[in-house]
């Protein structure tokens, strides 16, 4: 049976963009009620996705009214699972924007439209995500632990999506055009926590602009069923083959640039002088003879030689990257400029 279209539903707002947010939703049986509710304020229309959640917290909310969609699977498929199908279901519906919001209530809201507004206006930005870092009190909160492997796992997405100026590339609050995701194979992306990480990555390929938009961090009693050793042992793999795929695409497939150049000469030099070096720096240990003046100042030639071609071909790649807009929820233009400090010229509320 055809979903209903826009125009078939009560929409929440009359004028403007068609706005569709997404909630998948596992075992958020007292919060999914709430979310859906603040959610119908600043959507047209909201998808919630019950990924075979043994508390059947979809059906909660599938009486909340006609502009309310529930989907349920029939295994679990994960939070990337669900959300593909909360997007496939949205396309159909033919919503212009699409909001991903999720179940715990730990998103607020109230962002929405802002995200959307940045969408709307400024269509060479096709992803808006939230930023909770920019506000200090959200890194005194957070444990050492958790801290210092989230600075980890974004290095590694910097490497892997080539947004090296992103601060926050592992906030699930996104809202993403929905022109962008009509072309891009959604079936390839991502089934579970990797999803919002995946589909950066995506975006990366294409070198395409994103925004980061500040926000405060909402954190609740809720249990998240994400945990570090499952991050640990399965992002970095994962991201591992994303980077290469990007090194393809962007530097051997598209075009062959001079960060092409410096990485191809410059990284097998640099491996040769390490593992020369490290052979001789053996040998010398194990019989107690120094090597030669010629075979140390050979080795330190080829590493120096090596490591400054790695190095220019990773600043290349840092000098080049997609663009990331860095905005607060009261600026009131995006910098149209090619600067890549990305910095918002707009005034803030209360300067002169």
């Amino acid at each position: 049976m055809r979903p209903p279209s826009f125009t078939e539903i009560e929409r929440r707002f009359e004028d403007g963009p068609l706005v569709a947010a997404i909630v998948p939703t596992y075992r958020a049986r007292r919060t999914i009620a709430r979310v859906v509710q603040r959610a119908l304020d600043v959507a047209d229309v909201v998808i919630v996705v019950d990924d075979a959640c043994p508390q059947s917290s979809g059906e909660l909310v599938r009486g909340m009214g006609p502009r309310v969609r529930v989907f349920r699977h029939d295994e679990n498929r994960g939070v990337g699972g669900a959300t593909k199908t909360g997007i496939a279901a949205a396309l159909a519906l033919g919503a212009d924007y699409i909001v991903k919001i999720d179940a715990d209530g730990q998103m607020d809201t109230t962002y929405v439209p802002a995200m959307v507004e940045i969408l709307e206006r400024h269509p060479e930005i096709e992803l808006v995500k939230g930023n909770r870092f920019a506000d200090p009190a959200t890194l005194q909160a957070m444990p050492a632990v958790r801290l210092i492997g989230n600075a980890l796992l974004t290095l590694l997405i910097k490497f892997s999506s080539g947004y090296w100026s992103i601060v926050d590339p592992t906030n699930g609050f996104i809202a993403l055009r929905a022109s962008a995701l009509r072309g891009m194979n959604l079936d390839g992306l991502a089934e579970r926590y990797f999803f919002e990480t995946d589909i950066l990555c995506s975006f990366g390929l294409r070198k395409r602009t994103i925004a980061e938009l500040e926000m405060p961090a909402i954190y609740g009693d809720e249990e998240s069923s994400m945990s570090i050793p499952m991050v640990a042992l399965s992002f970095p793999p994962l991201l591992l083959g994303r980077f290469f795929r990007r090194l393809l695409v962007n530097y051997l497939i598209v075009e062959i640039n001079v960060g092409t150049l410096c990485g191809i000469i410059g990284f097998p030099i640099l491996l040769a002088a390490i593992a020369f070096g490290g052979h001789e720096w053996s040998v010398s240990i194990t019989s107690g003879i120094g090597r030669p003046t010629g075979t140390i100042v050979f080795a330190l030639l080829l590493f120096i030689i090596g490591f400054q071609l790695s190095l220019q071909a990773l600043l290349y790649d840092v000098q080049f990257s997609p663009r990331t807009v860095k905005l607060r929820p009261d600026d009131r233009a995006i910098p149209h400029s090619r600067d890549r400090a990305l910095s918002v010229s707009a005034p803030r509320q209360g300067t002169p």
